[in-house]
This record gives structure tokens, sequence and C-alpha cells, in this order.
């Protein structure tokens, strides 16, 4: 019987490590070593089809293109308001500041929204990172077996276009072989796929998972250059242009 795998997320790790080939080609041993028990190959069909569903739909929530989205609106907003402070306060020089406390004010602003950009960069690159599509490459195409991958993109194409269809003719032709050969075969690719796609997740979230604090913080510096922008309109004059 297949035993079912062990959680992704546990209690005393954040994420799990991600799978390596060996492990993989275990499962994929084991869900062809699995008789299906006849008779029951459309109900495990069903099951595993709604697991990877499920597992598929939670990268509508998990990654992080929606929160790249309010970031890249804010920093928008915050460049078109750097670029009207800019155009009324230079950077001060340091004895400017140490003459006058009052230029203190722009030369923070300027630090602040400096430290803004620098982060949001920064978090941007590492989540672009993690979002790049990643394939699993495990077994060179001359040695993988069409039926090991019927239904996984990433594997399936690996796997010779005609022999991928003698594939399904074989698992549909046998007019005497006993219960659905077809719909127990991709039952057991729905499995393997759900596992993948769902380690996928993980080494995405662990990935972006520092960069999404580090974009936490930003907001900090915007926050600190909005209110040195305002104490800099009330403790110094802009320059005359």
């Amino acid at each position: 019987m297949l035993e079912t795998p062990g959680p992704l997320i546990s209690a005393t790790r954040e994420l799990s490590l991600p799978l390596g080939a060996r492990d993989t080609a275990a499962l994929v041993e084991l869900l062809r070593a699995w008789e299906i028990p006849e008779g029951r190959e459309q109900a495990v069909h069903d099951v595993a089809r709604a697991s990877l569903d499920q597992v598929k739909a939670s990268t509508e929530y998990d990654d992080a293109r929606a929160l790249l989205t309010i970031v890249a609106f804010l920093t928008a907003l915050a460049g078109a308001v750097f670029n009207r402070f800019s155009s009324s306060y230079e950077l001060p020089s340091w004895h400017q500041v140490t003459g006058n406390w009052a230029f203190l004010w722009p030369a923070l602003t300027y630090a602040m929204f400096g430290a803004y950009a620098v982060i949001v960069a920064v978090s941007a690159y590492v989540i672009f990172g993690a979002m790049k599509p990643t394939v699993f490459a495990e077994r060179p195409r001359h040695r993988r077996r069409a039926a090991d991958f019927l239904s996984f993109h990433a594997q399936l194409l690996d796997t010779h276009p005609r022999v991928w269809g003698e594939s399904l003719i074989e698992l549909t032709g046998h007019r005497h072989s006993s219960g659905d050969r077809l719909t127990a075969q991709y039952a057991k690719q729905y499995i393997l796929e759900t596992y993948i796609v769902a380690e996928k997740i993980a080494l995405k979230l662990r990935k972006a998972a520092p960069a999404v604090r580090w974009l936490q913080l930003s907001m900090l510096f915007l926050a600190g250059f909005i209110l040195s922008y305002g104490a800099t309109l009330i403790f110094l004059a802009p320059a005359v242009q």
C-alpha cells in the first residue's frame, strides 16, 4: 500500500529540505510497484487529481507577485515625491550639516530614500530568483520510460513524443487486462506530480522568505523618508532656484 509522505512543513523546521534525484526516484519506484485494487482506479484518480489541483491553487497566494505589485506602486509614488524633494533641496555637505543642524533633515531624507531603494532592489532580485521556473532533470532522456511521466509537464517534454503516444496505446489496448490501467497510471502520476509541485512551492517560499522580511523592513525606511521630508519642510526653507 502507498504510504503517505511526511509533511513538507513540520513544527521543528520552517520548510523541508529539497528533494534530491534519489528521493524522487524512490517515489517513482514505489508508485510503479503499487497495484491499485481493481475497481478503485477512478476513486484514487479523483482523489489524487483533487490533491494536485489544491497544490497548484496554493501558488495563487503563496507567490510574491502581489507583494511586488504593491511595493512597485509605493516605490513609484516615493520616487515621484523624491524627485520633487531633490529639486527643492540639494544634498547638503558635511560642513553645512555641522554648521547648521537644520541641514541634518535633508541629509536624513536622502539617506532614508537611498536605503529604501537599495533594500527594495535587492529584495526584488531575490524574489524574482525564487519565482523563476525550475525543472528537475534526474535521468537522461533516452533512459526514461514514458509511463513514468505521462502527466508531469517538466518531465513529459523530456520524453520522446512517439514513445509517450505508444505508452497511451499500450495502456488502453489490452482488451483482456483487468481494471482500468490508464486511469490507474494517471492516478499515480497525479500523486507524483502533487508531491513534486508542493516541494517546488516549499523551495520558492524558503528562498523568498528573507526578501519578504527585507521588504517589511523597507517600509520603515519609507516611513522615515516621509517623516524626515516633513521635518525638512518645517525647519529648512527650500533652496532658491
